[in-house]
């Protein structure tokens, strides 16, 4: 292969905040392939983290211009560490937004618009087993969905961190079994301040009372600190962090991954730790 470059949009060279992940579909079905990009964080505050740039361009020569942010509801949609894929996964005719990120778990967004404008709710499917049990690439969840076995339906390959690659063959018929969707029982947590220098406060709330664990996470994907791991009743709660690591060492200056998982659910957010 010859290197070509980098791809541009408005004659700039398409650069994310960090990690990004492309994936080439005809988002909005005029017959030309354009551009999804996932990224770690997003580029602004209080913004999605995929974007679409559409082709303006030829299939043999693409060209793009300015991107739009991806909405669920009406909100921009973000999760941390996205790694977007689109198709349609349960056969309606229609492309829809399936998501690998960092807990290691897979979204299914029903495309709830058109073909050639997809619209996404603001609830989601966690893809399961057949059992019920989650598919979980334990962490960063990289996905692909191809007829593995060659029965006419789509199979999923997943990978994550711990750098296997497992195949979960379609047991359905389609990607995604009617069920009961996932409705959010955790707001949060939101850090400051952040940066943090020495202490940090963790807000959340719980709609319900559940189990609640608080991990921090390096950039590698290395566990460093778990400041809370205890059953906790609903309501607003705030947690205070030092900064430490589990041996209560001080961590050196960087970002992290802030982790909170319940029982059904798991909520991320960034902290940058100065010194």
């Amino acid at each position: 292969m010859t290197n070509a470059g980098h791809i541009q949009a408005n004659g700039f060279d398409i650069k994310v905040y960090a990690n990004s992940f492309p994936f080439v579909v005809d988002w909005n079905d005029d017959g030309k392939k354009d551009l999804v990009v996932g990224e770690e964080l997003p580029s602004s505050p209080n913004s999605g983290n995929i974007r679409v740039y559409l082709n303006q361009g030829t299939n043999p020569a693409p060209s793009f211009n300015d991107y739009s942010i991806v909405y669920a509801g009406d909100s921009q949609l973000y999760v941390y560490r996205i790694n977007p894929v689109v198709y349609d996964l349960d056969s309606d005719g229609l492309r829809d937004l399936i998501i690998g990120n960092d807990d290691g778990q897979v979204y299914f967004y029903r495309n709830v618009g058109s073909a050639g404008s997809p619209a996404f709710g603001d609830s989601f499917d966690t893809l399961k087993t057949e059992n019920g049990t989650p598919i979980d690439a334990v962490a960063g969840s990289r996905i692909h969905f191809v007829d593995w076995d060659g029965d006419s339906d789509l199979d999923l390959l997943i990978s994550g961190y711990e750098g296997y690659v497992q195949i979960c063959e379609n047991a359905s018929g389609t990607g995604i079994t009617e069920g009961e969707q996932a409705i959010r029982t955790i707001t949060g947590p939101v850090i400051s301040p952040n940066p943090v220098t020495s202490t940090a406060q963790f807000a959340f709330s719980l709609q319900t009372s559940t189990h609640v664990r608080i991990d921090i996470y390096s950039v590698d994907g290395r566990l460093v600190s778990t400041p809370l791991d205890q059953y906790i009743s609903n309501g607003e709660h705030r947690l205070s962090w030092d900064a430490t690591d589990s041996r209560g060492r001080k961590l050196p200056a960087g970002t992290y991954l802030a982790r909170i998982t319940t029982d059904n659910e798991t909520n991320t957010a960034s902290v940058v730790i100065t010194r």
